[in-house]
């Protein structure tokens, strides 16, 4: 997991907590997904959002939220990872990394075999830097091209598990 030195200080990533939580993320996902597509508020929710079971990650700096992300379960050992969205003036500063370990990191205590996302086609190296690979075709998701990406946490955990015996 990245250094918290390296995030503006001090960022926490965790999971929502409040009902006005969820409702600032939900704020949160739509200025940096859905309005720069021209696209109304509600756009930035699915039918998954309203599940209990659905984790919902922050990086909150400041008290307010600067990035997001969201992990669910597809099956007992598929999780999937969607609306990862860190707010521009917060980019490549380790937020979305930060988020992404989090939710990897739940996602082996779940005991999750693999976990899928799908990336724009213009993140890819990020996601790649993080172990995911692409899966099938590209998809065209609200204009934008995308492609599904799968990590196998069997094999990322024996790489922690390896390193952390050196």
């Amino acid at each position: 997991m990245p250094s918290l030195e390296c995030l503006p200080h001090p960022t926490e990533i965790r999971l929502i907590t409040l009902e006005s939580e969820r409702e600032e993320l939900f704020k949160h996902r739509w200025l940096v997904l859905r309005k720069p597509l021209g696209m109304p508020q509600g756009t930035e929710q699915d039918q998954y959002d309203a599940d209990p079971r659905v984790d919902q990650a922050v990086a909150i700096y400041h008290q307010h939220i600067v990035g997001s992300a969201r992990l669910r379960s597809l099956s007992p050992i598929l999780g999937s990872i969607a609306y990862v969205a860190v707010l521009p003036a917060y980019q490549r500063r380790g937020i979305g990394t930060a988020l992404m370990h989090f939710l990897i990191e739940l996602g082996q205590q779940k005991h999750y075999q693999q976990l899928r996302l799908m990336s724009r086609t213009d993140s890819l190296d990020f996601y790649r830097t993080l172990g995911f690979n692409p899966a099938g075709e590209p998809v065209t998701v609200h204009g934008i091209p995308h492609q599904f990406m799968r990590l196998n946490l069997l094999v990322a955990l024996d790489k922690t598990t390896d390193s952390s015996l050196n």
